[in-house]
């Protein structure tokens, strides 16, 4: 189950929330994955995507056993790229 994490109760940096694109479809992210295991999303670069989608998703859900969350990057140095700016913004 999935349900949209409050404001108040976010993880991310407070600086951060709402400051993408993707901030907007988040909603219909949580409504979509009730009904379906898979979901492909495309979109600019800069829009949130492989920061925030992972975090949505683990926020986000709603059942005892936490989702598991695969997010792939062409080079070793852009997936060490990406794990250390989301840590970065889970404080």
């Amino acid at each position: 189950d999935f349900e949209v994490t409050p404001r108040d109760k976010d993880p991310r940096r407070p600086e951060l929330r709402g400051a993408l694109p993707i901030e907007q479809i988040r909603p219909d992210l949580a409504r979509i994955l009730q009904d379906t295991q898979v979901l492909v999303v495309s979109g600019g670069t800069g829009s949130g995507k492989t920061t925030q989608l992972p975090q949505f998703l683990l926020d986000d859900w709603r059942s005892p056993d936490p989702p598991r969350v695969v997010v792939t990057q062409p080079r070793r140095i852009a997936a060490i790229s990406v794990a250390e700016r989301v840590a970065w913004e889970r404080g």
